[in-house]
């Protein structure tokens, strides 16, 4: 039985309106998502809810659905920044919310957490197991989480608000918190205690630079859940690096045993690799960098190409978490080359490569 849909809604005084919406509608069209409508009234769908503009004299109706408060918070926070984004200058985005998702000014599902035990999986992937308390609301949809990470040594960190607007209210110069988005690896609600596991790349971030010197009793604050669960599927393709490496290890540890498929994981040489356990029929395969000599497209698209997707009538699901560059590939290569629906794939960037990186 479908969840109900909660909802809010906000009207903001702002002269063209219509040029905004088209800007909007663009932006999610770009990015794969449902949209209906023109530049007076658009309802667009994302994965997890919906967002209706209308047009009014000197003004915008905004209006955001999700089935969860914390859903709806985050829908808040996405469009109203995508809006200002796309405004002109100077534009007032002093907006109120009536209806689903009201905060009294804190991030949704705000917890502060301790660092406790930390462990080494590989040389290049560390655990910490994090302490905190009510933490019932994380067992609910979606793995992934929003770490907020204070600066180090401080040991009274001053956290983000939320505006009433909808939008982050973030600490500023020597009090500056960092965000990155984590998966959760496992999870004790009743404990008190959850496992995130972090990519080891030195100080070169502020996810892998805060595991690097973590020692129990530093402080770090989390808010989410973030994401929808699978859709339940018979045929399974999952494929990412080293970042996507606990998700898919968490997809395997609860995929059930008549799930059959893949999972492509690439990682930089055989050190790296960390056994994961499904009871499913997944076939699990390492790509390491350090083994492979011709590339065509990339590793991990040359690997996706390379797996047969099947045609028979079953469910199927496709999901890959990868760099930035590899994205846009993967996610046309099931599309159009291969036809699946929205409801049948997901590509995701987890990180994007600089010039440090």
């Amino acid at each position: 039985m479908p969840s109900s849909i909660l909802t809010a809604t906000t009207r903001i005084d702002l002269p063209e309106s219509a040029a905004l919406i088209r800007q909007t509608a663009d932006y999610y069209k770009s990015h794969d998502c449902d949209v209906q409508g023109d530049d007076i009234a658009t309802r667009i769908s994302v994965s997890i809810g919906h967002i209706k503009l209308c047009s009014r004299e000197n003004g915008l109706d905004v209006e955001v659905g999700a089935t969860t408060e914390v859903g709806v918070v985050q829908m808040k926070a996405a469009i109203i920044s995508l809006l200002q984004q796309g405004a002109a200058p100077g534009t007032s985005f002093d907006c109120r919310w009536k209806g689903a998702g009201q905060s009294n000014g804190k991030l949704p599902n705000f917890r502060e957490l301790t660092v406790g035990a930390i462990t080494d999986l590989s040389p290049h992937m560390r655990r910490l197991r994090l302490h905190g308390v009510d933490m019932g609301a994380y067992e609910q949809e979606g793995i992934h989480v929003r770490l907020l990470i204070p600066p180090r040594g401080k040991a009274q960190p001053k956290w983000p608000t939320l505006a009433e607007n909808g939008m982050p209210v973030w600490p500023s110069g020597d009090d500056l918190v960092e965000q990155r988005v984590y998966t959760i690896r496992d999870l004790d609600a009743a404990g008190g205690w959850v496992d995130v596991d972090f990519v080891m790349h030195g100080d070169n971030g502020p996810g892998s630079a805060f595991a690097l010197h973590a020692r129990p009793g530093d402080l770090v604050a989390m808010t989410g859940p973030l994401g929808n669960d699978l859709p339940a599927s018979d045929w399974m393709l999952f494929a990412g690096d080293e970042t996507a490496l606990p998700a898919i290890g968490r997809y395997l540890n609860e995929m059930p045993a008549h799930v059959t498929g893949h999972a492509l994981i690439e990682v930089g040489s055989k050190d790296d690799i960390i056994p994961v356990a499904t009871k499913s029929g997944i076939k699990v395969t390492w790509i390491l960098r350090d083994s492979v000599e011709e590339v065509t497209h990339s590793l991990i698209q040359d690997a996706i190409r390379a797996v047969e997707v099947p045609r028979d009538g079953r469910a199927i699901y496709c999901w890959a978490g990868v760099e930035n560059a590899d994205y846009k590939p993967i996610h046309t290569y099931w599309r159009k080359e291969l036809g699946l629906g929205r409801d049948q794939c997901t590509a995701m960037t987890f990180w994007r490569k600089t010039d440090q990186a």
